[in-house]
C-alpha cells in the first residue's frame, strides 16, 4: 500500500487526525490494535477550545448531546465521606455548559466511550480515509524520502500488510509502539507509584449524594483517597479508588475490595446501595513528555507525546489541540503549498504548551492535597481552596497560549496583564494567539471562517486593500470582509487587517489606510 499519511492509534486523537486530514483533502490510513472503540469511560472532559475544533469539523452538536446535565457542572466538591459535612466546594466556570462571551461553543463533560464512536464514524465518512481496527503495528522504519511500516490485520491472525507512507502520526497512547520503535521515551516529568483502580458501575447514588452534585466528588475516607465521577447524572458512575488502607497490592485488589471502598466513601455502612460493577481498569498516573514530538517523518500526538495527571481534565484536550496544529501543516506540505520546513513548528509551538499543561496537572494534584491537609490540621481551608481555583477555572491556560515560531510575527508589545495566567483569559488580537471569537452575523462566529486556508480579516470598506497583501506564490489565502458588528466590542480594529492561519491562530497584522 502507498498512502500520504499513516496514523497509528484509533483513540480520539488518531481519529481526529484522520478526519482533519480528510477535510484538508489528504488520503490517510489509520490502524488501531483494538478491535473496537473504547468501552471504558477513560478521559471525560472536552474544553471550550476542543469544542471549537469539533465545531469546525461539524461534530460539536453530536458531542454536546452526550454531555452531563448542566446542574452537575457548577462545582468540584471535596468531602471526607458523603455522610460527613462537606470540606469545600470549588466553583468550576471552565466546566459550565452555559453560553460565554469568549466562544461560540460550550465545554462538555462526557466520557471517552461516548466520544470515540462519534469520531470513528466521522473518520470513516471520508472516502479519503481507510480506517482499520484490529490492525497491529509490527515494524516501522524511515528514510529521507518516506516511511515503511508493516502491520498485521485481525489482531495478528490475518494478513501482513506493508505500507509506504510519506508521513506517520503516532497517536497510540502512553505505551506508544511508534515511539518505542523509534527509540523514544516518556522521560521528562513525574509518575505516581500508586495504582488507580478505575471502577465503572451502575447504582442509585442519590440517597448518599443528595444535593452534593458536582463534576468531580473527591473523598478522603478511612479506606483511602479518591473520587467519584457522575457519567450521566443518573445511575452510571465511575469511582477512582486511588489508595487502599490498609495497602493492597494492585494485583490482589478484587471487585469486592472496590465495592467496600465505595461503601466506605459514601458512608453506606449497612450495605444498602446496590452496586453493579461493569468494569475495572487499573492504571498509574503519570505526567511526562516524550523526549521529542517529531523524529524525521514521524510525529507523536496525544498521550504518545505527553501524559498528564488526570487532575482537571486537561490531557485529552491537549491532544486535540496538538493534532489540530499538525494536520493543516501536513496537508499544506503534501499539497505542495508550503515547504516541509513548516513541520518543525509543530514541536516548537506545542511543546511549551504541553509542558505548561503538564505542570498545571501536577500542581492541581498538589493543591488538592493541601486542601485536605488544611482541613485535617485545622488550617484555613478557604485559603487553600483559593489557591486550588485553577482546578476547574483554566480559561487562560487553554485560550491564551501565544506561539513563537516562524509562522507567527513577533509582537512589539507584551500580552495583556492578568492576575493568574492559568485562570484568567483576556481576549486579544495578537500574532501567535487564537483569533478572538466575535459574532459576525446570526449564528456565525468569526471562528467559523477558518479551517481550509489562510484568511485576511478586514472591514468591508477595507477588503480591497487587504487583498493587496495576498502573496500569489504563498499558500492559498482569501479575504473575509467583516461587517460592522465584528468591531462592536473593540477587539478587532477596523483600520487593521489580520492574517489568520487555517487553525485559527493569528499569523500577523497589518495597518490599513484609515477608513472613511
Amino acid at each position: 500500500m502507498q498512502v500520504p499519511v499513516l496514523i497509528v492509534g484509533g483513540g480520539p486523537i488518531g481519529l481526529t487526525a484522520s478526519a482533519l486530514l480528510s477535510q484538508h483533502g489528504v488520503e490517510n490510513l489509520l490502524i488501531n490494535d483494538r478491535p473496537t472503540t473504547s468501552t471504558h469511560p477513560r478521559a471525560r472532559f472536552l474544553d471550550v477550545r476542543t469544542l471549537e475544533i469539533l465545531r469546525q469539523m461539524g461534530l460539536a452538536d453530536l458531542v454536546t448531546a452526550t454531555g452531563l446535565p448542566p446542574e452537575w457542572l457548577q462545582s468540584v466538591r471535596y468531602s471526607t465521606t458523603f455522610a460527613e459535612p462537606e470540606v469545600y466546594r470549588l466553583p468550576t466556570e471552565s466546566y459550565h455548559s452555559i453560553p460565554r462571551a469568549t466562544s461560540p461553543v460550550m465545554p462538555v463533560m462526557t466520557s471517552q466511550d461516548l466520544i470515540e464512536p462519534i469520531m470513528f464514524e466521522a473518520a470513516r465518512s471520508f472516502r479519503s480515509a481507510d480506517v482499520r481496527f484490529g490492525a497491529r503495528l509490527i515494524s516501522l522504519q524511515q528514510t529521507e524520502s518516506g516511511c515503511h511500516a508493516r502491520f498485521e490485520e485481525d489482531g495478528g491472525a490475518g494478513d501482513v500488510v506493508d505500507v509506504e507512507a510519506q508521513w506517520v502520526i503516532g497517536a497510540d497512547g502512553r505505551n506508544s509502539s511508534v515511539r518505542s520503535l523509534l527509540g523514544g521515551e516518556l522521560d521528562v516529568g513525574f509518575s505516581n507509584a500508586a495504582v488507580v483502580q478505575d471502577v465503572l458501575y451502575d447504582a442509585d447514588m442519590s440517597p448518599w449524594v443528595g444535593d452534593r452534585r458536582g463534576a468531580l466528588l473527591f473523598v478522603y475516607h478511612p479506606m483511602g483517597y479518591g473520587l467519584f465521577q457522575p457519567l450521566d447524572g443518573d445511575r452510571r458512575w465511575r469511582a477512582q479508588c486511588t489508595t487502599f488502607t490498609p495497602p493492597i497490592a494492585p494485583e490482589d485488589i478484587t471487585e469486592a475490595d472496590c465495592i467496600a471502598w465505595i461503601r466506605s466513601a459514601i458512608g453506606d455502612h449497612d450495605a444498602q446501595c446496590d452496586i453493579n460493577v461493569q468494569s475495572i481498569a487499573p492504571w498509574t498516573p503519570e505526567a511526562r513528555l516524550s523526549d521529542d514530538f517529531r523524529r524525521g517523518r514521524v510525529f507523536l500526538a496525544g498521550d504518545a507525546a505527553h501524559t498528564l495527571y488526570p487532575t482537571g481534565g486537561l490531557g485529552m484536550n491537549l491532544g486535540y489541540h496538538g493534532v489540530h496544529n499538525l494536520a493543516w501543516k501536513l496537508a499544506s506540505v503534501i499539497h505542495g503549498q508550503s515547504s516541509p520546513d513548516i513541520l518543525s513548528t509543530y514541536e516548537i509551538e506545542r511543546r511549551p504548551q504541553a509542558e505548561r499543561t503538564r505542570i498545571a496537572s501536577v500542581d492541581n494534584a498538589r493543591l488538592a492535597g493541601e486542601l485536605y491537609r488544611a482541613h485535617l490540621t485545622g488550617a484555613d481551608v478557604d485559603q487553600a481552596g483559593h489557591r486550588l481555583r485553577q482546578y476547574g477555572n483554566f480559561e487562560g491556560l487553554i485560550l491564551s497560549p501565544e506561539y513563537e515560531s516562524s509562522l507567527c510575527a513577533a509582537e512589539a508589545e507584551p500580552p495583556p496583564a492578568v492576575d493568574n495566567e492559568l485562570v484568567d483569559f483576556e481576549p486579544s488580537v495578537r500574532a501567535g494567539r487564537r483569533a478572538p471569537h466575535v459574532w459576525i452575523d446570526d449564528g456565525r462566529s468569526i471562528l467559523d471562517v477558518f479551517g481550509s486556508e489562510y484568511v485576511w480579516l478586514a472591514a468591508e470598506s477595507q477588503a480591497d486593500e487587504a487583498r493587496e497583501f495576498i502573496d500569489e506564490d504563498g499558500p492559498p489565502t482569501s479575504v473575509v470582509a467583516l461587517p460592522g458588528r465584528a468591531f462592536e466590542n473593540g477587539l478587532y480594529d477596523a483600520d487593521e487587517a489580520v492574517l489568520v492561519r487555517p487553525d485559527g491562530v493569528i499569523a500577523s497584522r497589518a495597518t490599513l489606510r484609515a477608513s472613511c
